[in-house]
């Protein structure tokens, strides 16, 4: 039996009145990303109850492995709960995102060609329709997903905009903050 501990990865999308806060843990085995757990928590929960859930989390997988890499969304709303949440978790490092134009492409990139790749995977929980239902939520974000050129004067780089089409994108952006360190 190997001594080697799991290791895994932590996404949040920080949301409150209009989005959904969304965590999505992914574990890395044999050069594949799989999402171990995916949340999409209820509109206007307390930063206190997402904090405290979340470090719960942290201590659970602890006993498992090590995470390796936490992002954390600190754009716009979540620039508060980042902060509490590297102080309720002092001991893992927690990186706050900032989200540009730039750093959604490059994540949505990363994703769509993990996923191409046969390197993104979602564990198989059986009976349990929550996880189904929540996989199936983030697979229809996905396909909404839009991309569209917002400047091609650069005809080798044109300036490449990701926008969401009428619908939420937080499982997939959690999802993608989880994968953001993963190589």
């Amino acid at each position: 039996m190997s001594d080697q501990r799991r290791q895994f990865y932590l996404g949040i999308d920080i949301g409150q009145r209009v989005d959904h806060s969304a965590l999505c843990l992914v574990e890395t085995v044999d050069g594949k990303a799989i999402v171990r757990l995916l949340v999409k928590y209820d509109l206007g929960i307390s930063w206190e109850l997402l904090i405290n859930s979340i470090k719960m989390l942290a201590d659970d997988i602890g006993a498992q492995g090590d995470i390796l890499g936490f992002t954390v969304d600190a754009t716009g709303v979540g620039a508060v709960p980042a902060e509490m949440i590297q102080s309720k978790l002092p001991n893992i490092r927690v990186d706050n995102f900032i989200f540009t134009n730039k750093s959604k492409r490059e994540l949505v990139g990363k994703v769509k060609v993990m996923h191409s790749f046969g390197k993104l995977k979602f564990a198989y929980k059986g009976k349990d329709e929550g996880y189904k239902r929540t996989i199936q939520q983030l697979l229809a974000e996905m396909r909404n997903l839009q991309i569209k050129v917002v400047r091609s004067d650069d005809i080798v780089n044109p300036e490449i905009e990701v926008f969401k089409t009428g619908a939420h994108d937080d499982l997939f952006t959690a999802l993608a903050l989880a994968v953001k360190d993963v190589d």
